[in-house]
């Protein structure tokens, strides 16, 4: 669990550099500076997409992570049904 939070981490730090480049790319755009803001933009999107990818690992183990403790949760169940029926034959 601590590696996807630190992985959503990490993605909302590339999305918000991504939001700065982009403020950066208008604010030159604004200026004249056609070139300079063309690349913040692509610089941005570059970013943006290592985000999204990011986040699609943190989603990966998160989903990795739920399937382990389902598997967990049915052999408890498995565990005490045997418990059960066992008690039950030792009461009979």
């Amino acid at each position: 669990m601590v590696q996807s939070r630190e992985t959503v981490d990490e993605a909302l730090a590339l999305e918000f550099e991504a939001s700065e480049g982009i403020e950066a790319a208008h604010s030159e755009h604004s200026r004249g500076e056609a070139a300079v803001s063309v690349g913040l933009l692509l610089d941005a999107i570059e970013k943006e997409r290592d985000s999204l990818d990011l986040l699609e690992q943190g989603v990966d183990t998160l989903r990795q992570s739920l399937e382990q403790r389902r598997r967990a949760i049915d052999q408890q169940l498995d565990i005490l049904n045997d418990l059960s029926t066992c008690l039950s034959k030792e009461r009979s």
